[in-house]
């Protein structure tokens, strides 16, 4: 517990100091600021079973440059999977995940920009079998690479596939589809 509220603690700390430093550089920068809404669908392995819930993800960012970003992200579980191991049936779904992202990203056309993003996930579960449940959560370096397309000057429609979590032989990725809007 003490080392979770250590890594929130700097990593809001991080955050703070990005978007400070951000916000000052944003003065004199129209649009720098942008967030996002995609649908995630979560492939979750662990133990030679697999199930995929789904999440509604948000992120909110600040370009630093115009190459690179910081952005936030909050994801909130929609919906719920099950499998069945030895007979029994065990539902999973994501209570919640947050993390913290550098997103280098290049213009291909003025339209298409190609990026990756690099940081921190920590995500919270909960499984249950008939007659018992449990959540737990974890945290690890996250990563993925995507693509976004501008469909107005302040509108744009994003795909990207994520690496969330991978520890210990536990493996949270995927793919979301999303819209982003320039603030």
């Amino acid at each position: 517990m003490k080392k979770d509220l250590r890594t929130f603690l700097r990593a809001t700390a991080a955050t703070s100091f990005v978007l400070i430093a951000a916000t000052a550089q944003a003065q004199s920068k129209p649009d720098s600021f942008y967030g996002e809404i995609g649908y995630t669908q979560i492939n979750y392995k662990e133990a030679g079973y697999s199930i995929k819930p789904s999440v509604v993800r948000a992120m909110i960012g600040t370009e630093v440059h115009p190459n690179l970003a910081i952005e936030g992200m909050l994801g909130m579980g929609i919906a719920d999977d099950s499998t069945t191991i030895r007979g029994v049936k065990v539902t999973g779904e994501i209570n919640n995940t947050w993390g913290i992202f550098a997103k280098p990203k290049a213009a291909i056309t003025p339209e298409l920009d190609v990026f990756a993003r690099l940081g921190y996930a920590k995500t919270k579960i909960a499984a249950s079998v008939p007659g018992y449940s449990m959540t737990d959560s974890g945290g690890s370096t996250a990563y993925g690479l995507g693509a976004s397309y501008k469909l107005s000057k302040q509108v744009s429609a994003n795909v990207d596939y994520m690496s969330y979590y991978n520890k210990n032989g536990v493996k949270g990725t995927g793919m979301t589809l999303g819209v982003g809007f320039k603030f």
